[in-house]
């Protein structure tokens, strides 16, 4: 979820320049998102990418090829809950993304 929220801030102030890729410890490759992370998405009013999601195991190289990694570890994840669930975390990422992308990339 934290990707399309912080593509879509990127978007919404046209920082086309910004390379924002999410990746998880427990990601399977290739995997596509959560029914339910797509359906807290739709409902917080984030836009999904046109092109099918993709998930990408986490490995400690992707340190050295961005320039900030976010450990969102620390953050409650909703996987095995309900819709509520989601659409709560869901929020909070938001709050985060959007705090970030004013401390780090707003121009």
């Amino acid at each position: 979820m934290a990707e399309v929220i912080f593509s879509n801030l990127a978007k919404k102030y046209g920082r086309d320049d910004l390379v924002i890729k999410s990746a998880g410890t427990h990601a399977f490759d290739g995997a596509d998102m959560a029914d339910l992370s797509k359906q807290a998405l739709f409902e917080c009013g984030e836009v999904l990418p046109e092109t099918k999601f993709s998930a990408t195991q986490f490995v400690y190289s992707m340190n050295d090829e961005f320039d900030f990694v976010i450990d969102l570890r620390e953050f409650d994840d909703p996987w095995g809950g309900d819709i509520s669930d989601y659409i709560k975390a869901c929020k909070t990422l938001q709050s985060f993304c959007k705090a970030l992308y004013n401390e780090r990339c707003k121009t």
